[in-house]
């Protein structure tokens, strides 16, 4: 009996520290952000179909202004929303790795906008938009750009965005409205001042429909074909052949930090683990970002939870009086960020059966008495 007793209360133990969480999104990374613990008593601030309107707009109008030749037109993604809707109910006006906002289905980079103080999404994304004043295409900018330069990113064809309503607390005693857009692909570090080809004359956005192609696929703007690598097939480079990599020069998984790491070296990057887990909750025939999300196995894993003591928001002080302080925030990712490492992905293959075979322990004990 006693040994009943310790089994039992090691089985309880583990799930008092950890929380179920999708393995599609664990193995990307132990902390993302789609299984985030919202901050006590945060609102949310849906986003009606005349709004989600309005930001696509907004956004493509000013892709179209800039004349560049490869930029494609901006459509909506409602993983994107989910996952910047559970980031928005946690409160923290600073962002998540760009890892924490990856859609399982589509590993590439993904950017962010950050907005707090504004009435609505149009002066929120006005905000953002201001910043072209400080840029000139090829050239150092004079101020802070890297809204804008996000929202006109050539190949950020997927957006999805969402808003809550934050609580007083800490430093803020007023509540707050917190805005939260993600992008497929975020903007690159390298290319800040060059997000997109310059033309010379008014042009429609090349439009594939928010098309995507993965692993070191490239898309073709004129057919709207994927052009895929040696170990990647189907019409988005959705599968991933493990088994024909070529050669990979690097042997530690830091140098997936590296842009061109995680390309040439899917397996030291965790690439052939995140794609095995896909396969097993989606299906293999269900892998294509743009195919509906069609669940083969609800798969859980196990993730630490936070601590129960409750967080102040990390954001930017606003001003006590009526005259509200509208604030911004932008990151520029970096595409390697967006794979987990190997030790998340072993992780999370690990912890489930080890707490499965510990409840089977038990239940063989129980049934010996």
């Amino acid at each position: 009996m006693l040994a009943i007793l310790v089994y039992i209360m090691v089985f309880l133990q583990l799930f008092k520290s950890y929380e179920l969480c999708p393995l599609e999104y664990y193995v990307i990374d132990e902390n993302h952000s789609y299984c985030s613990q919202p901050y006590p008593n945060v609102v949310d601030l849906p986003i009606s179909s005349s709004e989600r309107t309005a930001i696509l707009r907004i956004h493509n109008h000013e892709r179209r202004l800039v004349r560049g030749t490869n930029i494609e037109k901006m459509y909506w993604n409602d993983d994107l929303a989910e996952i910047a809707l559970r980031y928005a109910r946690r409160c923290e006006f600073d962002h998540d790795k760009a890892s924490q906002r990856s859609v399982p289905r589509i590993p590439l980079s993904t950017g962010q906008n950050l907005a707090m103080g504004y009435d609505n999404w149009t002066q929120a994304i006005g905000g953002w938009i201001e910043e072209k004043e400080h840029y000139i295409h090829g050239y150092p900018a004079t101020g802070i750009v890297a809204h804008y330069t996000q929202m006109i990113w050539h190949s950020a064809v997927l957006v999805g965005c969402a808003a809550t309503m934050c609580p007083p607390s800490g430093i803020f005693d007023m509540k707050w409205p917190f805005y939260v857009c993600n992008y497929v692909t975020g903007q690159l570090n390298s290319n800040l001042y060059r997000p997109y080809d310059q033309g010379i004359e008014d042009r429609p956005l090349n439009d594939c429909h928010g098309k995507v192609c993965l692993y070191n696929g490239t898309l073709d703007l004129k057919t709207c074909q994927c052009q895929c690598s040696t170990y990647a097939t189907g019409s988005q480079c959705e599968h991933l052949n493990c088994s024909i990599l070529p050669p990979c020069y690097y042997q530690s998984p830091e140098s997936c930090i590296a842009v061109n790491v995680p390309l040439e070296c899917p397996r030291l990057c965790g690439l052939c683990d995140r794609y095995e887990v896909l396969k097993q909750v989606y299906g293999k025939a269900n892998l294509a970002p743009n195919t509906p999300a069609i669940k083969m196995l609800r798969t859980t894993t196990i993730t630490t939870t936070t601590s129960s003591t409750k967080r102040k928001p990390a954001g930017r002080k606003m001003k006590t009086n009526s005259q509200k302080q509208p604030r911004k925030l932008s990151l520029i990712t970096h595409p390697s960020t967006v794979i987990a490492s190997n030790s998340c992905n072993y992780l999370s293959l690990s912890i489930g059966p080890y707490l499965l075979h510990s409840l089977m322990i038990i239940i063989v004990t129980l049934k010996s008495f």
